[in-house]
């Protein structure tokens, strides 16, 4: 195991996430633009076209320039997360189309957390400086890290829907 590995390893991970949600938003651009619309975002059509193609310019430069592309994810990631709490703050209670449009349940600080966590694998993807090797160590400490947190904030969602 190795940090660069370990960096590389969360650099795509986090490439993974980005394109799904990538996906997601592209596969109904209506249904996207709707949910954004219902956010409140301005220009909702442009944005619904455009988030998705920034999303994917992202999983490109964490995949080709893990650094950059993890730059660009924090940067990305903490002008959602400050949307998503201005939008809680103002009793905004849409769907958050994070991930296009599959989910009905509103925005909640489940989201902001979650993107707090996707921040600390953009973080740790800045330990490596160019695409290297992963091993399977590499592998399973970020799956293991991404797992933990993905069934933290399932439980969390649980425990607050009832």
């Amino acid at each position: 195991m190795s940090s660069t590995g370990v960096g590389y390893a969360a650099a795509v991970a986090l490439a993974a996430i980005f394109a799904i949600a990538a996906v997601a938003k592209f596969r109904d651009v209506a249904a996207t633009e709707r949910d954004f619309a219902g956010l409140g975002i301005p220009r909702a059509s442009f944005f619904a076209r455009f988030v998705p193609l920034a999303e994917l310019s992202i999983v490109a430069l964490l995949l080709i320039v893990p650094p950059s592309g993890a730059l660009a994810a924090l940067v990305t990631l903490a002008f959602f997360t400050t949307f998503l709490i201005g939008r809680l703050r103002a009793g905004v209670r849409a769907p958050c189309a994070c991930f296009g449009s599959s989910r009905a349940r509103p925005i909640s600080a489940l989201d902001v957390i979650r993107n707090l966590l996707l921040m600390g694998l953009a973080v740790v993807s800045l330990a490596t400086e160019r695409p290297t090797k992963i091993t399977a160590l590499d592998a399973l400490v970020v799956l293991a890290a991404i797992a933990i947190a993905a069934g933290a904030l399932h439980l969390a969602g649980r425990v607050r829907s009832r």
